[in-house]
């Protein structure tokens, strides 16, 4: 009798055409050994994504991460003065929230927070020394002896932070190194550096508004000397000092000849009514009458010359007289303006205050490793409970 070949565990009997589920199918020993490695329950998975990174944090923390000292200073940049309580100053205040200096120290924030503030500690300062000092850790120093001006911003943005306070309009500066001397030396330059610009701030707006004054100034000077120029001009031509005195005269003298000459005139035809036409005081009446007919003529032939009258003579000089005039009043409130401008460029000055000094630590504040382990804990925590909820999920779905 001829004996069948023996049946594999996993192949399906001839008989009943079922699989035989008794013994689980065996994997390759690679993936056995792969297997073996890897955590089977939620305990497993837990302690290695976890459990040991938190371990890892905190082991670096506690034994090889290097301190860091914290230097804090605070500043306030306001204004040279404070406006009255009532009137236009009141006004302003109230619209303005009462607190000069606010844009200046928004700037001078930004400033700290730029690259031109540490090319400015570049050139007092040794940063890249700073922050390689020996008993730095190499995963928190400076990595590189000669970084790029962009690398070296970022590195120092994680060491110096600055934050404005709108309530109070108070900046605080804050700085990290892993010598106490340094992050005072490093908060000390800062300030002088910000001083320095709020100065500058002062110094242009205070430029600006006293250069625009005196331009006005130079405008009305000149527009005086234009005045009187024109006004010599025109009595050298007309030979006159002043041509209003001399019409006024004129005037004068005519009116004068013409009222004695109506009195002649009356006093002929007065005698005429009784005397004789030959009568010798006639004739004389006669001669007086012509002479003050020719007299009149000849002054009124004097104020008028060639085609322009009396009256194109006044107005042309009328109007050079009321230009002086005009000229002169504007120079003198261009130079009212110029010593306001003067007065406002003392009163918009701005100035740093420093109102805590950068101190010199004494215990390191940073890394804050108790801190940081517990948050890197906590935030795997919710992390590993997240994605071993969606597995789960999965896992549920698809059976």
């Amino acid at each position: 009798m001829k004996l069948s070949p023996p049946i594999r565990p996993s192949e399906t009997l001839p008989a009943s055409g079922v699989e035989d589920q008794r013994l689980p199918p065996r994997l390759p020993p690679k993936r056995r050994w792969r297997r073996s490695l890897l955590p089977q329950t939620v305990k497993g998975w837990y302690m290695l994504l976890v459990l040991l990174p938190t371990l890892l944090v905190g082991t670096y923390y506690a034994t090889y991460a290097a301190d860091l000292y914290e230097s804090e200073s605070r500043i306030l940049v306001r204004g040279r003065g404070a406006p009255a309580a009532g009137g236009a100053g009141g006004i302003v205040a109230a619209v303005t929230g009462g607190r000069g200096g606010m844009d200046e120290a928004r700037a001078v924030a930004a400033y700290i927070d730029s690259l031109d503030a540490l090319a400015g500690l570049r050139r007092s300062l040794d940063l890249v020394a700073i922050w390689r000092r020996p008993e730095a850790d190499l995963v928190s120093r400076l990595t590189s002896e000669e970084p790029a001006a962009e690398r070296l911003l970022r590195y120092y943005r994680r060491r110096v932070t600055v934050s404005y306070d709108i309530e109070t309009n108070i900046t605080t500066l804050r700085v990290l190194a892993y010598r106490p001397g340094d992050a005072r030396d490093i908060a000390e330059a800062l300030i002088v550096l910000s001083e320095n610009l709020v100065n500058r701030f002062s110094a242009r707006t205070a430029a600006d508004t006293i250069r625009v004054a005196r331009e006005e100034v130079e405008i009305a000077e000149r527009r005086v000397t234009a005045a009187r120029d024109a006004l010599n001009n025109f009595r050298e031509r007309e030979q006159a000092l002043d041509p209003t005195r001399s019409a006024g005269a004129a005037v004068e003298n005519v009116s004068r000849l013409e009222a004695l000459l109506a009195q002649t005139r009356a006093e002929l035809q007065e005698k005429r009514a009784f005397m004789r036409p030959d009568n010798p005081q006639i004739q004389v009446l006669n001669n007086r009458i012509a002479a003050l007919v020719a007299q009149v003529g000849a002054e009124r032939a004097r104020s008028t010359r060639g085609e322009e009258g009396l009256t194109q003579q006044l107005s042309g000089y009328e109007r050079l007289q009321l230009e002086r005039e005009f000229a002169e009043k504007q120079l003198t409130s261009a130079i009212s303006s110029l010593e306001n401008a003067r007065a406002d460029a003392q009163r918009q000055a701005v100035f740093l205050m420093r109102v805590v000094e950068p101190n010199l630590p004494e215990r390191a504040s940073h890394p804050r490793g108790r801190f940081n382990t517990l948050t890197i804990f906590a935030g795997l925590t919710i992390l590993f409970g997240i994605g071993w909820l969606m597995v789960a999920g999965a896992r549920e779905h698809a059976s």
